[in-house]
């Protein structure tokens, strides 16, 4: 045995049994789902499940701002899930996390800080988070939401007083015997900061997207099309999603509960202006796992995952999503996340099974492009790149090719690209044939 000062992370599911008695099968299923996400996220802030029983999970973080933000993280995610089902079919967990030292005997833990983190879990409202003051000193400069005070509280088995703290999400209900004037000024103040913080990235992001931290492929840049390109993409927009997001790029503002397509897109664009890789995180997985076949979305997801977290990651990321929430989309960015001959593969495979999903004939395309294979470009190469540019701007001729994008401006980018490299191919393969 050992001991040592580490950071526990305590959560349990709201009427577990309620939800088990209902429908057994069904609840166990989504548990399995949404504890794989969870562990997903406490991975990649550095932390480690070490005990499950049940319907609960206790983790440990390197910090407390790996272990607020993984909190933060699963919530949204978990949020994003329920949406598919009815509010008396949510599986919504509880969070508490706390800090000290614990006993480690061969990685099982033991001591105060465990006990703490459970009862402050049972003080967190369904979906809530509730952390310690230790934690709150530590972390709370370190994410962009507010909190609230709820001051000492006397918890079962604890033999002192525990301070806590409630992260304050829009729509939130706290404890009635907390909402004293001065807890209500707080975090109307947090908000109003926020919200301010939020305007002036707005401002800046109207102004020029080209500031904020753009993945390196130009093909998946954010564009944002100047007043006259929006004026004449508003008049060939039919679908409510696209057009949405259009209304949602050219107003501006804070969206504080985005629960739609266009919503979570917007909000990850905005959380990545303002270089929130958490937030933009949040929003992209909750839109991913809507099972939306929007390709432009999952590109930037991608690239952020890649930037942040590693090609292995990203791979394994959309890997569980072809498991989860599987669509042509998912498909395309798995494949993408391989390299060389095996990317190839996935490509093909996948346009065999859809032929009518004309981004992945772009994609094949740059494969076999010299761009990509340089001088072993071979004329076989060149040949397979101009048929796949032919189909995917047939598909664009054909009216099919913007039903894959949620922002039309990236689409009219690539094919803008695939006009250009496609009339060069024919160039030279017509003087290449030319020849004696």
């Amino acid at each position: 045995m050992k001991r040592r000062a580490t950071i526990i992370l305590a959560s349990d599911v709201v009427s577990f049994s309620r939800l088990l008695a209902e429908n057994e099968e069904e609840t166990l299923q989504r548990l399995t789902t949404y504890r794989r996400t969870c562990e997903s996220f406490v991975l990649r802030h550095e932390g480690r499940i070490f005990n499950t029983a049940g319907d609960s999970i206790m983790c440990e973080f390197k910090s407390p701002l790996h272990a607020v933000r993984a909190a933060v993280d699963i919530q949204e995610a978990i949020r994003g899930l329920n949406l598919a089902f009815p509010p008396n079919r949510w599986l919504q967990f509880r969070i508490g996390i706390a800090s000290g030292e614990v006993v480690d005997r061969d990685g099982e833990l033991m001591g105060m800080p465990i006990n703490i983190a459970a009862r402050l879990e049972k003080l967190a409202k369904p979906g809530g988070v509730c952390i310690s003051d230790e934690i709150h000193k530590a972390a709370s400069g370190g994410v962009s939401v507010p909190f609230i005070d709820l001051g000492e509280r006397t918890v079962k088995n604890i033999p002192f007083p525990v301070h806590a703290f409630a992260i304050a999400w829009p729509g939130t209900a706290f404890d009635q015997d907390r909402s004293e004037p001065a807890y209500q000024r707080q975090y109307l103040a947090r908000w109003a900061a926020l919200a301010c913080a939020t305007a002036l990235v707005v401002a800046s992001a109207v102004a020029g997207w080209q500031l904020a931290d753009q993945p390196a492929d130009p093909d998946i840049a954010f564009a944002v099309p100047s007043p006259a390109q929006q004026a004449a993409q508003a008049l060939v927009r039919s679908t409510d999603p696209t057009e949405a997001f259009l209304n949602l790029s050219q107003k501006g503002g804070l969206i504080e509960d985005a629960r739609s397509a266009p919503g979570l897109y917007y909000k990850a664009l905005l959380f990545e202006a303002k270089g929130e890789t958490s937030g933009a995180h949040r929003a992209y997985y909750a839109l991913a796992r809507m099972g939306l076949d929007f390709v432009d979305p999952h590109l930037r997801y991608a690239a952020l995952v890649n930037a942040h977290e590693g090609k292995a990651m990203a791979r394994q990321v959309y890997a569980e999503l072809q498991e989860d929430a599987p669509t042509r989309s998912t498909a395309l960015l798995h494949a993408l996340q391989f390299e060389g001959a095996e990317r190839i593969t996935r490509l093909d495979a996948l346009i065999a099974k859809h032929p009518d999903f004309a981004p992945a004939y772009y994609f094949l395309a740059k494969e076999h492009s010299e761009e990509r294979l340089g001088q072993s470009a071979s004329p076989r190469d060149r040949q397979i790149e101009l048929a796949a540019l032919n189909k995917f701007l047939k598909s664009h001729r054909q009216g099919r090719l913007m039903d894959f994008f949620l922002d039309h401006a990236i689409a009219a980018v690539w094919v803008d690209k695939a006009r250009k490299r496609r009339d060069k191919l024919e160039t030279s393969l017509k003087s290449v044939s030319a020849m004696p």
